[in-house]
């Protein structure tokens, strides 16, 4: 997971910044990305193969929520 008020300002600034009109594109494709690992973990049959669709998936929701804090901290400095 990724402690949002361990970075910088400017990381935080950077994140937030993908919430904002026009560039929020970003968030909708990293959703996407996420969704394309769950259905794919549903059809895995090979051990190897599920734990890369994890890690994946987890990957992609740390950063999200990430995104998602980066706003609540943001604030709060």
């Amino acid at each position: 997971m990724i402690n949002v008020n361990s970075l910088e300002a400017q990381e935080v600034a950077a994140l937030n910044r993908l919430r904002e009109p026009g560039v929020n594109k970003v968030i909708t494709i990293l959703q996407g990305e996420l969704e394309g690992a769950k259905q794919k973990l549903v059809y895995a049959n090979e051990t190897a193969l599920i734990h890369r669709l994890q890690g994946r998936a987890e990957a992609f929701e740390d950063l999200l929520k990430a995104i998602e804090e980066s706003q609540k901290v943001e604030k709060g400095r």
